[in-house]
């Protein structure tokens, strides 16, 4: 799989020699302040207001008017997205490099990807320091692969943008170094690809057993927990553990995780359910990343694509079970459990074909490594590597099958969660 976060551009000097071995390559301006020549796609667009195409506030360190400014703000930290089509698109590529000016008023994680036959590419992320402006050249064999590939629209995204801030960005001097020709009209542009369907996931760096996240929204508290401090203190006294559960508790997390009769709400809320009885049940404070404020928050991404991008809940930690060993209920043993659970934060799609996330912020673990996942839908399965994502194809309508391969050390589980197709 792809993995959208770029890591580098390690691969420039390989693309510059493909570049100079291909025919007809020249380069090929997209914008530069000549004229009104491209648009903004309005379907898709998370860019608070439309931009203003060929602004002019005046010669801003190396970026001289006109140039394309987004402004805005939002009542909520977000992900700020859009597609710019170009007359110039699409155009058959082979190597070279994308280079693109920017500049913001604030300090703030750019990204900028490309959309070719296949859909988005990765996404080039740049920190943009507050009114410096940054001239940035991405090669294309690092966005849409190596080889002839066809460009029709350039992304760009402002990531992370926090609450009432307003902030503007400028868009400047956007070009391709190698192109080999124009590929025919982008009005011939599927539904698929203007609805936001390939808009590109977005990725954020964390570390995964820590609790520390960075919700879009005021985080939620955790649930009451089950034990008072004296409790907690004997059973630590037992157990390397941080949770205990009792044998019920465990035994309705089994059920939910072994069945292959859920209804799509059972599959929905199962890894919720399971997840709060984990949390409820802990010896120590702060110890997973929040579960509820991970359920919510994904259910908020997904439902921000439409449904058609889907991050994989999982989980993967220790717990111990509470048997009790006789009909007082005082006298008790501790019997170690690895979990290892997957879940899907949504019900139903209104798509044949979902791409379903492996971003480790949302994973629950207290283990330095996270698990290997493999996800399989109508008879095919693609192997998922964390901070990617894979596409799975439905043939048809219904209540539809999910089968989530994990492995984690020694532990293998395959777990089966359903999705309304309608």
């Amino acid at each position: 799989m792809k993995n959208r976060t770029l890591k580098g551009i390690a691969i420039a000097g390989l693309c510059m020699a493909i570049c100079g071995h291909a025919e007809n390559c020249k380069e090929t301006v997209l914008y530069d302040g000549s004229g009104a020549n491209g648009r903004m796609e309005e379907t898709g667009r998370t860019f608070p207001e439309a931009p203003e195409w060929n602004a002019n506030w005046g010669n801003l360190d190396n970026m001289n008017p006109p140039y394309i400014r987004l402004s805005g703000q939002k009542g909520a930290k977000a992900d700020w997205t859009g597609s710019l089509v170009f007359d110039k698109l699409p155009l058959r590529l082979n190597g070279g490099s994308l280079k693109i000016t920017a500049r913001a008023t604030q300090n703030v994680k750019f990204g900028i990807w490309l959309t070719g036959n296949s859909g988005s590419g990765n996404v080039a992320f740049y920190n943009l320091q507050a009114n410096s402006t940054k001239a940035i050249e991405v090669p294309v064999a690092s966005l849409l692969g190596a080889g002839d590939v066809t460009a029709s629209k350039v992304g760009i995204g402002l990531f992370g943008v926090p609450a009432y801030q307003y902030t503007t960005l400028f868009i400047d001097n956007v070009k391709f170094t190698c192109a080999a020709g124009n590929a025919g009209s982008s009005s011939g542009a599927t539904s698929a690809d203007t609805d936001g369907e390939n808009t590109p996931y977005y990725f954020r760096d964390v570390v995964p057993n820590s609790p520390a996240r960075e919700f879009s929204g005021d985080p939620l508290a955790a649930p009451a927990g089950a034990y008072t401090a004296g409790e907690r203190s004997a059973l630590r006294q037992k157990t390397q553990s941080l949770f205990v559960l009792g044998e019920q508790e465990h035994r309705q997390i089994v059920r939910f995780q072994e069945s292959k009769a859920l209804t799509a709400k059972q599959s929905r809320d199962g890894w919720y359910n399971s997840m709060f009885l984990v949390e409820r049940n802990r010896l120590k404070d702060s110890v997973i990343a929040s579960p509820k404020n991970l359920f919510l928050e994904a259910g908020e991404i997904a439902a921000a694509s439409g449904n058609k991008s889907i991050p994989l809940l999982v989980a993967d930690l220790d717990y111990a079970i509470k048997y009790f060993t006789d009909s007082t209920l005082v006298n008790y043993r501790l019997q170690d459990y690895h979990l290892l659970l997957a879940g899907l934060p949504v019900t139903e799609v209104r798509t044949s074909k979902v791409k379903v996330a492996y971003d480790p912020f949302f994973t629950a673990t207290t283990r330095n490594t996270l698990p290997s996942v493999e996800i399989c839908a109508a008879g095919k399965c693609n192997a998922v590597q964390p901070g990617s994502e894979t596409e799975i194809e439905f043939a048809t309508a219904g209540l539809q099958e999910i089968t989530v391969k994990m492995r984690s050390g020694n532990l293998n589980v395959n777990q089966t969660l359903k999705l309304e197709v309608k």
